[in-house]
């Protein structure tokens, strides 16, 4: 079950309620009233292949020439290749050699796409995600204290912005990984993101029975906010809130439900949800990217994967590598309003993340963008 976790950090009441305020009016005007996005160039993104592991070398190398990145935007290291490192080995043998890689290009990198083969989870401390270390690497309050790990969850600068992001202007990275249970399903990813347009839904959102107490409520706040958000711009958002667990949908281009913390959850419906090119999606589990390993896990009863999403063709998912806090999930409301209004897949996911430097993984192509070339369509809240 995901924890609640809280900030007990306090400050004057006037102070928050101006705070509040403002961010009602943020979260209400959205990305309608922010500049357009404008296209995000390929020479921003490097994709990093770990030469210890195959299928690594094949997705990096797939995605590169699918996307056209430069030849000099290919990475490649040489990690241990087992899902959980020590924080030596990721410093050692991927940030060290990045940071160094970075170093040495002659243009700005705002994106940098992990792939499978390389490590998800570090040992020490929080056993936080090697993904979200590595968006935080230029910032050096952010890394391991002399003589220890430091892994404590930090406030993620761009969350709920609504403008292009850049290295050079939140100091961080926005960091995905191409990951499945199979290569086949990493390429799918790719193929997806390339193939996605703009479709008016179907978006799924699932507040199911129960999680109403306060603190959990908060994930079923922002799926009705999402639904008013996506139902203002004409698109087909279709709320769900009775006990049954809803499946055999097909063409999602948007998910977001409880999955197995559902009180109603049902495998065969999970199983059945079926996504379309450029589908992203989002579930309020603890440890729903533990492992891209092992399909198996269906026979345990333990808590659901988003490598089941991708094995479905979802083209892009958020998920956790152990138990992150409710705080850390994905506000549906931002997510869906960001992507719908043109913002890319990577931009999306991390405006809707309040935290960062802690358990979470973004899935997918960072650029993938199908709302980016359509008008967004103002919104009536």
């Amino acid at each position: 079950m995901i924890q609640i976790y809280t900030d007990h950090r306090t400050c004057s009441g006037s102070r928050l309620l101006v705070l509040l305020f403002v961010a009602c009016l943020m979260l209400a005007a959205g990305a309608t009233r922010a500049q357009r996005p404008s296209e995000v160039s390929v020479s921003t993104v490097v994709v990093v292949k770990n030469l210890n592991n195959a299928d690594s070398v094949a997705i990096a190398d797939y995605y590169a020439r699918k996307r056209k990145l430069p030849a000099e935007n290919v990475c490649a290291v040489r990690c241990t290749d087992v899902e959980e490192c020590s924080y030596k080995e990721y410093v050692e043998q991927l940030m060290g050699p990045l940071k160094q890689f970075l170093a040495h290009l002659n243009h700005p990198i705002d994106y940098i796409v992990l792939t499978k083969g390389i490590p998800i989870r570090i040992h020490e401390g929080s056993t936080n995600s090697v993904d979200s270390l590595v968006v935080t690497m230029d910032k050096a309050e952010m890394e391991g204290f002399p003589g220890g790990v430091e892994t404590l969850m930090r406030s993620n600068p761009y969350f709920n912005k609504a403008e292009r992001f850049s290295h050079a202007r939140f100091g961080i990275y926005l960091v995905t990984r191409l990951i499945g249970y199979t290569r086949a399903d990493c390429l799918r990813l790719v193929d997806n993101s390339l193939a996605a347009t703009r479709r008016d839904g179907p978006f799924l959102l699932h507040t199911g029975p129960g999680h109403n107490d306060e603190g959990y409520k908060t994930i079923n706040d922002g799926m009705h906010h999402a639904n008013e958000i996506l139902t203002s711009r004409h698109l087909n958002s279709i709320l769900s809130t009775g006990d049954t667990f809803p499946g055999d949908y097909e063409n999602l281009m948007g998910y977001y439900s409880w999955g197995s913390n559902d009180l109603k959850f049902d495998k065969k419906a999970y199983y059945s949800l079926g996504f379309a090119p450029g589908g992203i999606a989002e579930t309020a589990v603890s440890t729903s990217a533990r492992t891209f390993a092992d399909p198996n896990w269906r026979a345990t009863g333990f808590q659901s994967l988003i490598a089941d999403l991708v094995a479905q063709g979802v083209t892009g998912c958020k998920g956790y590598v152990s138990e992150p806090g409710i705080m850390a999930t994905a506000h549906a409301d931002i997510l869906f309003d960001r992507y719908t209004a043109g913002f890319n897949l990577a931009e999306s996911f991390y405006m809707a993340s309040r935290h960062i430097h802690w358990k979470d993984m973004v899935i997918g192509d960072p650029i993938c963008a199908p709302y980016a070339n359509e008008q967004a369509a103002e919104s009536k809240k």
